[in-house]
């Protein structure tokens, strides 16, 4: 098994659970925030903790769900020009916007990383949960769709074979 087919591998298992990771926060919301309502508008007596935690999960399927959109070419782009290129200028324009997303990300976690003692320290309101917490999310989001950007941009450079094994 090549390299590339080994990547692609490991690409399908990250793919598969951060679909499942982002379902599950996007179901979490969804009973949270309707929890909210209940106690809020039903039995007149709100949750501070529910609206707190739903902003939490909101934060972490942001950046999980992110991964999954950038693995299906979900983010946006523009392509009106891109379209009009030649083969090779393709590629270039390609292998550029990858490095300079995979270099977004990359600058996103180191930064977050760099703050995360200042992070543990620091308590939301309602839940006294670290906020590292939260930003734990962030950075597994920028990790991982830096690490697919790098990938796609070696993908482009990489020879494509010919016959019955490309793909």
């Amino acid at each position: 098994m090549t390299i590339s087919k080994q990547v692609e591998q490991f690409w399908k298992i990250v793919d598969t659970l951060f679909f499942w990771l982002s379902a599950l926060t996007l179901g979490g919301m969804t009973v949270l925030i309707f929890t909210q309502v209940l106690f809020r508008y039903v039995f007149n007596s709100p949750l501070a903790w529910t609206e707190e935690l739903a902003r939490f999960l909101f934060i972490w399927m942001t950046f999980v769900a992110g991964v999954v959109a950038a693995r299906r070419g979900g983010h946006i782009g523009v392509e009106l020009i891109v379209n009009r290129l030649s083969s090779l200028s393709k590629k270039t324009v390609g292998v550029f916007a990858h490095l300079v997303s995979a270099l977004f990300f990359g600058i996103i976690s180191f930064y977050c990383v760099s703050l995360w003692d200042k992070l543990s320290l620091q308590l939301s309101p309602a839940l006294q949960l670290p906020l590292s917490y939260v930003y734990l999310g962030i950075i597994l989001g920028s990790v991982f769709m830096g690490l697919h950007y790098l990938w796609a941009m070696t993908a482009l450079c990489l020879p494509k074979k010919e016959g019955r094994d490309a793909k």
